[in-house]
């Protein structure tokens, strides 16, 4: 049995965690402590994206599992006709 989709998993996911994460500004000099400054203010914004994504995927794995547990909830029913007739008509 096919179950159409009920659940917008994906419009579960809010629009700050699809928002692009921007790379660091470029250190303005050559300088030792600029190029520091700049690998850890990178590194901050790639665990941003990380982080950003992980969410990502706990919403959608979350939805996925409401789904499927609906689908095991449901059970199949005889045709209508069948209920008003108690089953004649086989």
């Amino acid at each position: 049995m096919t179950i159409p989709v009920a659940l917008d998993c994906a419009g579960r996911i809010p629009p700050q965690l699809r928002a692009e994460v921007a790379p660091a500004a470029p250190p303005a000099d050559n300088s030792v402590g600029e190029w520091v400054a700049f690998g850890d203010a990178q590194t901050g914004r790639l665990e941003t994206a990380n982080d950003r994504k992980a969410t990502m995927l706990w919403i959608l794995e979350a939805c996925e599992g409401e789904e499927r547990a609906a689908a095991g909830r449901l059970t199949a029913r005889p045709p209508w006709w069948r209920r008003l007739t108690g089953g004649a008509g086989q």
